[in-house]
């Protein structure tokens, strides 16, 4: 205990000087012990009314009791930063939340059931519903809940969208809920934006913070691609650079034909992360007139040799011009090759129709012939087409040649999962690996997989270790079908007191999930 929070207002009858000096004694008692320093008498506190002990009283009772005293009072005793009272509370717009999802709610934020690690993705779960459900949360709650995403930002703009007049009214109470009005203004246009219909106007959309803007528009640019780009385009001239390349990452998007001319300005923007964002939007646009300058700076530098023509040759090309420079061949990353990095963006930017028209080969064929001491940045720049263009035929020809996660989304999705676990089978002894493996499936994964999943996992001599390293991919995207054989899992685990923990946890997390989803329906 210390005096670091002198009591501010004693009351009538009572002196701030005299308060202040005994809470500072009390902390002296406390930190050297009663048997060196007596407890100092009670003070006058006024109308407080506080009787003093009797003498016979021990010591250590009376610092105890001294403690609490001023405890007490550090809470009662300030006087109020402003006298006036504050006006009421708008009435709520949304309902409260069912019953059984604010029980569900009190648990996740009082008693865990998955661990305190596993905390803040049950709120966020359970947020997300009661915003796409339309509810609030109950006032009862409102403090609890604005105190734990003040300490978590992750909450901060999930618990915005559901705290509804009364939250906003609480918090506009305590300077370190401030967060909150911002937040909600930009959930409020979240809400808006995911309407089919609605798209902010320029004005409400230049108003908007940073942070926000970038939500609104992933959700304005999956069902209104042209509007939101035209959200882009209104605030680029004022934008930071930071802000510009938020946007434009954002494209991604949607991304299609009609976004080129915006992407085309942006390769001569001031900033250096602008452009490059540009460059690597351009390249998932095969049709675009900078894949055609691509093609038309790689042809030259591609040759067929050997008597059938079945051989193949990459060249690295010379040093760019200008033109060359604007369209992404600048300066290379640290540690590598100039030319090499050039040849790689090449291969990035054309489109990979050219491969097979300078190969006579289709996409596996011509792959197997990229042999010579160049194709390691050939393949590099025709790896990153493949990828960013969801091309599957390249990306299956590719991954036959060797493992590349960035590869596996441009697969069919029942294709990628036999891929993955395929992959999970090569690397069950290795689990440093592993996360990297199973990430290349996005969540929420099918029945199937999760189910073949859990059973390689099971099966590995490192299955403690890959459970640990594939957490955080199996809290997102474990289908419910496989938490009997967890549960069977878990049964059999003996004395692995960390894999029983985990699996407990992994199970628990997806029940909560679960009931959580069920309670808003």
């Amino acid at each position: 205990m210390t005096a670091a929070h002198p009591v501010t207002g004693p009351g009538p009858g009572a002196r701030a000087g005299d308060v202040d000096s005994w809470w500072r004694e009390v902390g002296n008692a406390a930190l050297v012990g009663t048997a060196r320093r007596p407890v100092p008498p009670l003070p006058d506190l006024g109308p407080a009314g506080v009787r003093a002990h009797a003498e016979a009283t021990p010591r250590e009772e009376l610092l105890l009791d001294a403690a609490a005293l001023g405890s007490a009072a550090l809470r009662a005793g300030r006087r109020l930063d402003r006298a006036e009272a504050s006006q009421a509370a708008l009435e709520d717009r949304s309902p409260v939340a069912p019953r059984r999802a604010v029980q569900l709610l009190e648990l996740v934020m009082t008693q865990p059931p998955a661990g305190a690690a596993q905390r803040t993705g049950l709120l966020v779960h359970w947020l997300r519903a009661a915003d796409d459900a339309g509810c609030r949360v109950p006032h009862a709650l409102l403090p609890t809940l604005l105190e734990l995403a003040t300490g978590i930002r992750e909450l901060r703009r999930p618990v915005a969208g559901v705290v509804d007049e009364r939250g906003r009214w609480l918090a506009g109470l305590r300077p370190d809920w401030s967060w909150v009005a911002e937040a909600a203004a930009g959930a409020e246009a979240r809400t808006a934006s995911r309407s089919t219909e609605a798209v902010p106007g320029h004005g409400e959309w230049a108003r908007l913070p940073s942070a926000d803007r970038v939500t609104v528009l992933a959700a304005v640019r999956a069902h209104h691609p042209g509007e939101g780009r035209e959200l882009v385009a209104s605030t680029w001239a004022t934008d930071s650079a930071r802000d510009r390349r938020a946007h434009l990452e954002v494209l991604r998007i949607g991304l299609g034909p009609e976004d080129e001319p915006l992407l085309e300005s942006a390769l001569d923007d001031r900033a250096g992360t602008v452009r490059e964002v540009a460059t690597e939007l351009l390249d998932a646009l095969p049709t675009s007139a900078r894949a055609a300058r691509m093609a038309e700076r790689l042809r030259p530098l591609v040759r067929r040799t050997g008597m059938l023509g079945r051989g193949l040759e990459v060249l690295l090309p010379d040093e760019p011009d200008a033109a060359g420079v604007r369209d992404g061949l600048g300066k290379p990353p640290p540690r590598r090759s100039a030319r090499g990095w050039w040849l790689e963006q090449l291969c990035a930017g054309a489109p990979l129709e050219i491969w097979p028209e300078l190969t006579g080969a289709d996409p596996p064929a011509t792959v197997k012939r990229l042999t010579d001491a160049q194709t390691a940045d050939a393949l590099a720049g025709i790896r990153r087409a493949a990828a960013v263009r969801r091309d599957p035929e390249w990306a299956a020809a590719l991954l036959e040649r060797g493992w590349d996660p960035t590869l596996v989304p441009a697969l069919p999705r029942e294709r990628r999962e036999r891929v993955v676990l395929t992959r999970v089978d090569a690397t069950n002894q290795r689990p440093h690996e592993i996360a990297a493996v199973v990430g290349a499936v996005d969540p929420p994964w099918s029945p199937d997989f999760s189910v073949a999943l859990v059973s390689r996992l099971r099966a590995s001599k490192f299955g403690s270790a890959m459970v640990v390293a594939t957490m955080p991919q199996l809290l997102a995207g474990l289908h419910p079908a496989a938490l009997d054989p967890l549960e069977r899992w878990l049964a059999s685990t003996g004395a692995d007191q960390t894999l029983t923990t985990n699996l407990r946890n992994l199970l628990q997390f997806h029940s909560v999930k679960r009931s959580i989803t069920e309670a808003f329906r």
